[in-house]
């Protein structure tokens, strides 16, 4: 009976049998073991014959695969749905998808809240006309959020009854809840968003004016880093072995060496590397701009042996995914991922380094060496040589020259 259903069977129709061929496609390209293929297929078999009883495939929804996991506990029917509640789900987010790519299924309820318009008109003024890059728009956005919904009243959004001293207030309860970084941040966005409305003609005050100013110094800190010895450690870490410890190990030498973001890292392809020249393209992720960067011999010897056993796929990324599902390029967070992992199989028992650790290592690795702020500056492309200058408080050799004698005291 098992084998009949989405088969030769009456109870499937056959637009349901073409989307369990086209699932089995789908798992098939992103990398899914045969395995998991097979089991996935029986669980959404199971739900065409239990879902095909009494409804018809128009009226699949996210309600009706809760009613079918939840029929599970009960189940008589003549075919098995796998192994866990978990494992079902999985599969059945997967049919639901590929139902829907086939119009079988109607689209994904997104409920559409009021501040949508005005924020998404925002995010398009800053990316299209301010040429803010696409990350920093919708942290602006997210941001801000909570602020409209405040001002949402009877159906409008009081723009216009908007004084100072709402700004100040906005703020004031954004400090006692976040850290001081973040409340800059929120200052930032809450600047452009009052210079937007503005410009909308939706108030007339420079109410921006009115954002305070949080302090948040920036060279208040010592950057955290790591020595050359335990760098050397982490990037011995890696097990070559297996293909993803050869991307991770490729990734790391990466940003240890050219200082690349997690972003940059996930955005590299395969034509930004010249292997004639030994550079890098980078198309950096906090501006706009294009910047091509050494890549030293070890780092390139890591990314040929990476290289060689990626898998073959129509995305130009250089790194993908390994696991299921594979075959997809690498988001900034699952590059950031893999070197906490490093990190704490490297460093047991440590709290877990960031990748921003790796940039501010190389930086004072140079410094070490006798490189100058403008070479470091070069290499991690910062905008200005302020930024750059908070390395001179890890310079403890050069700090000794500058402090200032001690006066003896005499009895």
């Amino acid at each position: 009976m098992e084998q009949n259903i989405g088969k030769d069977s009456e109870v499937l129709d056959g637009s349901l049998r073409r989307a369990l061929r086209r699932l089995g496609e789908k798992l098939s390209a992103t990398g899914y073991t045969s395995a998991v293929l097979a089991e996935y297929i029986r669980v959404a078999k199971h739900f065409c014959y239990w879902h095909t009883l009494d409804c018809g495939p128009s009226k699949v929804d996210e309600s009706r695969i809760k009613g079918f996991l939840e029929h599970l506990a009960s189940c008589t029917c003549p075919v098995s749905s796998g192994r866990s509640y978990r494992h079902c789900r999985a599969a059945m987010g997967h049919f639901l998808a590929v139902l829907r790519e086939m119009g079988l299924a109607p689209p994904a309820y997104k409920p559409v809240l009021p501040e949508d318009g005005i924020l998404e008109a925002f995010q398009e003024h800053l990316t299209k006309v301010r040429g803010t890059v696409e990350s920093s728009a919708a942290l602006y956005v997210s941001q801000l959020r909570p602020f409209l919904q405040g001002l949402y009243r009877d159906g409008n959004f009081a723009f216009r009854a908007l004084t100072a001293r709402d700004v100040e207030a906005s703020v004031a309860r954004m400090a006692t809840r976040y850290k001081p970084k973040t409340v800059k941040s929120y200052c930032s966005s809450l600047r452009a968003f009052l210079r937007f409305l503005r410009l909308r003609g939706e108030i007339e005050l420079p109410l921006e004016d009115a954002v305070p100013t949080v302090p948040d110094w920036k060279l208040s800190s010592i950057p955290k880093y790591l020595t050359e010895e335990r760098i050397s450690a982490l990037l011995a870490s890696f097990d070559v072995k297996t293909a993803v410890g050869l991307r991770d190990r490729a990734m790391a030498f990466v940003m240890a060496t050219a200082g690349l973001r997690a972003g940059e890292v996930a955005n590299l392809t395969l034509e930004d590397i010249d292997w004639g020249k030994s550079s890098i393209r980078v198309h950096s992720t906090k501006c706009r701009r294009i910047d091509h960067l050494p890549i030293i011999a070890n780092a390139g010897e890591a990314l040929a042996a990476y290289l060689k056993i990626r898998p073959q796929t129509e995305t130009r990324h250089v790194f993908l995914r390994l696991l299921r599902p594979a075959r997809r390029p690498m988001s900034p967070g699952a590059v950031r991922a893999a070197m906490r992992r490093a990190f704490t199989r490297c460093y047991p028992g440590e709290p877990a380094h960031g990748t921003h650790v790796l940039r501010h290592s190389l930086a004072t690795g140079m410094l070490a060496k006798g490189g100058t702020f403008k070479e470091i500056a070069d290499i991690l492309r910062h905008r200005s040589i302020e930024t750059t200058a908070i390395y001179a408080k890890v310079d403890l050799k050069g700090l000794t020259h500058v402090a200032l004698p001690w006066p003896e005291v005499t009895i």
